[in-house]
């Protein structure tokens, strides 16, 4: 039995649905823990993703789908233990920056973090301290100290851009997590650095790879995940070329994007093509391939490509 656990949050949607890609059938209930699945060698459970690289460390899962940036502050929490879960897969959803900000109305010349340093260097004298806000405390005081800023770092309960919003707010600088930057704009907060981009990525505790019948699935479940990711974004074309002497025109447009293309002889005479696209380019080849003598022309979604 494979237990895994998936996301709830901004990933969980991005996550039922390569799941679904994959050939799964997930059911959830908005507050259920344990959503089904229509595999019975997989139990599924769902909580924050920022638990998940701690708990597989401990053993109490197999595999997981987090955050990149989750990942990197356990490592640096517990780098004793992180070498206890292995990246699989970058499954490319989920696309956030961890931000480096501050309010506009209350550091208006503070537009960078060399002139954030000179806002700090000014509170020292004054034998204040930096106060940041932050998720991400150990990514913080990793970065904070790669600038040589000294600071009181603070994980808040609440929404981190609250602790800069005057008047009197409670922090200096936040660093936290965006996807599109609204929120920040908002609460008119400044983004003067950013310290690295993120991605969901599908994580495996070492213990479960040591565990021959376990690694046996879960390399079947990347096999699956990995198709669904390669199929993204692509289409199936089947077309005919009931002339012979047009396939040389008509292979000669496909192999523009396609190298190999299947090509079988039709009983009436002539050909039966297929090829696998990106969906972008069909505007550009579809009119090309009718020009050049193709017919019957026929789309459909590419589900998953295993290679």
């Amino acid at each position: 039995m494979i237990k895994f656990y998936i996301p709830d949050g901004h990933l969980e949607k991005r996550t039922l649905d390569i799941f679904a890609r994959a050939g799964f059938q997930v059911t959830l209930t908005e507050r259920g823990y344990n959503p089904e699945i229509d595999d019975s060698e997989i139990v599924l459970k769902r909580i924050r993703p920022q638990d998940f690289p701690f708990v597989l460390s401990l053993g109490k899962g197999d595999l997981a789908i987090t955050g990149s940036d989750i990942l990197q502050e356990f490592g640096l929490k517990y780098p004793e233990d992180k070498n206890q879960v292995q990246e699989l897969l970058n499954l490319k959803f989920g696309k956030t920056k961890l931000c480096v900000a501050v309010s506009e109305d209350v550091l208006p010349k503070v537009k960078s973090i060399e002139s954030f340093k000179n806002y700090a260097e000014g509170l020292k004298k004054e034998e204040k301290e930096v106060v940041v806000a932050t998720e991400y405390p150990n990514i913080a005081e990793d970065y904070l100290k790669n600038n040589k800023i000294r600071a009181i770092i603070r994980k808040p309960a609440g929404k981190t851009e609250a602790w800069v919003i005057p008047p009197m707010p409670e922090a200096d600088l936040i660093i936290d997590t965006t996807e599109t930057g609204r929120t920040l704009r908002e609460n008119r907060c400044r983004i003067i650095d950013t310290i690295m981009e993120s991605t969901a990525r599908l994580v495996v505790s070492e213990e479960s790879l040591r565990n021959k019948e376990k690694a046996k699935k879960i390399k079947e479940i990347v096999q699956l995940f990995n198709g669904a990711l390669k199929g993204e974004g692509k289409v199936n074309v089947y077309m005919n070329v009931l002339n012979p002497r047009n396939l040389d025109n008509v292979l000669e447009v496909i192999r523009k994007y396609v190298k190999k293309p299947t090509i079988s002889d039709l009983k009436s005479g002539g050909y039966d093509i297929f090829i696998v696209i990106d969906e972008k380019d069909l505007k550009y080849i579809l009119p090309k391939l009718r020009r050049k003598g193709a017919s019957s022309i026929a789309i459909s979604d590419t589900r998953m490509i295993i290679e």
